[in-house]
């Protein structure tokens, strides 16, 4: 394969041979618009939160944070609104917020009582709801968490993403995708991305020099998925994936099937 021969890949299989594949999707199949679309904001919210988060640990500088159970990103126009939310029991209120645009956060602001809208409350619930439903943890013992409004429908989209903290390692298996309700208190939908763990290390070496590209298959969709496109995105790496019969390069916010 003229791929093989062009790029050092790691090439790694997230489950079984080549033959154990099925053409028919297990997940919930999204039109590659979409899946483009979701991984961007994925990436973009993933950055929000964190950059807000080391301004929030900065500014407290080992003060007391309050009852802070966790935040949520708020698009806003060309920025990101992250909010850190404040629990007392069922009631939810603002804590500290921080504008981030461009992946640069603002100074952080105390906005601790302030009322949340029902919107931003049912934002926050649907992560809460979604981790609460994930069961065992397979791959990883933190996560990350997404939750983006869905384009297509009334209620919640909720990533699970599989972390590390191990430099050079690149995460592509284990995440989840829920559809959460618009009041975000129920499961509509629970999507396991991957069918296996699966760490890949940027950092290995061939015959022909650095890893430039990863590959893999997937055996849950005919295609890739937003986990993909992100995964690309936040390590700036072409990732080519073998899906059913084809095989596809996703580079960043671009998905192509490439002719073999």
């Amino acid at each position: 394969m003229r791929i093989a021969a062009a790029f050092a890949v790691i090439a790694l299989l997230i489950a079984g041979p080549a033959t154990a594949q099925s053409a028919t999707p297990q997940i919930e199949p999204w039109p590659i618009e979409k899946i483009v679309a979701m991984g961007q904001e994925i990436q973009n919210q993933d950055v929000a939160a964190w950059v807000a988060t080391d301004v929030l640990l900065a500014h407290l500088a080992g003060g007391d944070p309050g009852t802070l159970a966790g935040w949520i990103v708020v698009p806003d126009g060309a920025a990101y609104l992250v909010r850190f939310i404040q629990q007392d029991g069922e009631a939810l209120s603002a804590g500290f917020d921080m504008r981030v645009v461009n992946g640069v956060s603002g100074p952080a602001v105390d906005v601790r009582g302030q009322t949340l809208s029902e919107s931003e409350k049912a934002r926050f619930r649907a992560r809460q709801t979604a981790a609460a439903n994930i069961g065992p943890l397979r791959c990883s013992r933190n996560m990350n968490s997404v939750v983006v409004k869905d384009p297509d429908g009334d209620g919640w989209l909720v990533w699970l993403l599989t972390s590390t903290t191990q430099a050079g390692i690149i995460p592509v298996g284990g995440h989840y995708r829920y559809r959460v309700s618009a009041d975000g208190r129920t499961v509509v939908r629970r999507d396991q991305l991957s069918t296996g763990c699966l760490n890949m290390n940027r950092n290995e070496t061939g015959p022909q020099g650095q890893t430039v590209a990863l590959t893999v298959t997937t055996l849950v969709s005919d295609r890739p998925n937003e986990t993909h496109v992100f995964v690309s995105l936040q390590n700036r790496v072409p990732i080519y994936i073998g899906a059913g019969d084809a095989l596809y390069e996703v580079n960043g916010a671009r998905i192509t099937k490439v002719e073999r």
